[in-house]
């Protein structure tokens, strides 16, 4: 087996199969500002962190000093590193006076004296330029050797864009691109590994974030579930905190399912949300992630309806997390959720507005899929899930699931508000369960200062109409 190199970015290492192959020889392409460089050095960085030798050759006209400078503002960075284990060389006046042959030179030159384990070769266009297709093909063929035998990973980056069939593709090891899309107002980054020999990758484009910690890469969260199908999941019931819908729930929520509630606004949704979580206990930890209100505004909320989520939150049977709905990148969203489910040990996920994930989708078809592998790992770790989703008021006996629903979710439940009496009058409605039997019949539900019940508000029922 061919020892495996951490490339310093989790997410990257999960699309190559673990990271760079020791003795190999990699691309990364991309256009200038799509974080090559950031990557290259980050790599550099974690490598000498875990005991090797780094060496960083630029090809261009700015100094060693000039990068160095750049470089230290980043989270990664360690300055006792530099110059023993990790050094910037410039060999953009060899390559100008010797050419490729010089080159060549000092590369082998350089990896024998630093007795470096990875290398990187920025610029490698510039080396291009100044040779023929035939001599620069021989060039990289020569450069994949040395890396061989020396025992390091190369790491040449470019930004000239090359076709699948260009030649130093194929003689290299790995092909890593990264690009920086607009879609609409939005610019999106993303890196894609075309190639790596001898390994299985997690293959199409992926969103990366570039920050002061450098470049952080969130596989698309389909991409990462197994091939074999889910375990049997306990034939129990999970308590949504109100005994009356449990009954019509046929014992509760399925143990480690996935309920949707979809509604108008104000139907009720977040409240119903908060009741499930708030039965949250040191055996059976909980989870809650909203868009639109704050930890605070819900807290309040909370108590208002008799729950006490500060205590639960300090005895760290329950995490509130809030997130602004604009610009996210939902797959982070999706991986912070799974790991903040996994570090508490969550039995409950409440998930409070999945429109929002939709609508900063690139591609908002993925949804159903983004959903479905969301539960997967959810409910792998043991957990029951309920999502909310925002829709148009409609009619509760024309609301059933459609494909997209089934394939996101084991349940569904729909709120609905419509008029009764000169007021207003919410009903809840159960369209689907996972192996359950369960009550058809639309049911009226109100919220008042006891929180909410099912049944018709007491203090708007007429008692000269019959209902």
């Amino acid at each position: 087996m061919i020892e495996k190199i951490s490339t310093g970015v989790e997410g990257l290492d999960r699309l190559m199969g673990g990271g760079f192959l020791r003795g190999s020889a990699y691309i990364i392409q991309g256009p200038p500002g799509a974080g090559k460089t950031l990557l290259a050095n980050q790599f550099c960085y974690a490598h000498v962190r875990a005991g090797g030798k780094a060496l960083y050759m630029s090809l261009l006209a700015e100094s060693s000093a000039r990068m160095l400078n750049y470089v230290s503002q980043m989270t990664f960075f360690d300055r006792e590193m530099v110059p023993s284990r990790m050094e910037y060389i410039s060999a953009y006046g060899v390559l100008e006076r010797e050419g490729l042959p010089g080159l060549l030179k000092l590369v082998q030159h350089e990896l024998k004296r630093h007795d470096a384990t990875a290398m990187v070769l920025d610029g490698t266009f510039v080396a291009q330029s100044v040779a023929s297709e035939n001599e620069f093909r021989s060039f990289i063929h020569t450069l994949q050797g040395v890396a061989g035998m020396a025992g390091a990973v190369l790491v040449m980056l470019t930004h000239q864009a090359r076709e699948v069939s260009s030649p130093e593709h194929t003689m290299v090891d790995g092909w890593i691109e990264m690009n920086y899309d607009t879609f609409d107002y939005r610019a999106v980054p993303s890196i894609q590994v075309r190639k790596h020999r001898g390994v299985q990758v997690l293959s199409g484009k992926h969103l990366l974030r570039i920050s002061a910690n450098g470049v952080e890469v969130y596989p698309r969260l389909e991409s990462c579930i197994s091939d074999m199908p889910p375990r049997a999941y306990p034939n129990t019931g999970v308590s949504t905190g109100l005994p009356d819908l449990d009954r019509l729930l046929g014992g509760g929520l399925p143990s480690e399912s996935a309920t949707l509630i979809m509604g108008p606004t104000g139907s009720g949704k977040t409240t119903l949300g908060m009741y499930f979580v708030a039965q949250a206990m040191e055996q059976a930890p909980a989870l809650m992630l909203s868009f639109y209100e704050s930890p605070t505004r819900l807290r309040a909320r909370a108590r208002e309806l008799g729950f006490d989520l500060d205590r639960l939150a300090d005895q760290n049977v329950l995490r509130l997390l809030w997130l602004s709905p604009a610009e996210l990148i939902v797959d982070e969203v999706a991986h912070g959720i799974v790991q903040h489910a996994k570090a508490i040990g969550a039995k409950r996920v409440f998930i409070d507005g999945i429109v929002v994930l939709r609508d900063n989708l690139i591609y908002r078809q993925r949804l159903p899929y983004l959903i479905n592998a969301l539960s997967l790992q959810l409910t792998e770790c043991g957990a029951t899930v309920v999502y909310t989703q925002e829709c148009a008021e409609m009619e509760v006996d024309r609301a059933m699931p459609s494909d997209e629903l089934s394939a996101m979710v084991d349940n569904v439940m729909v709120l609905n508000i419509s008029r009764r009496h000169h007021t207003h009058q919410r009903y809840i409605s159960i369209i689907k369960m996972r192996d359950r039997h369960f009550d058809l019949r639309v049911q009226p539900f109100y919220m008042g200062e006891q929180g909410l019940a099912l049944g018709l508000n007491p203090k708007l029922v007429d008692p000269g109409r019959a209902d």
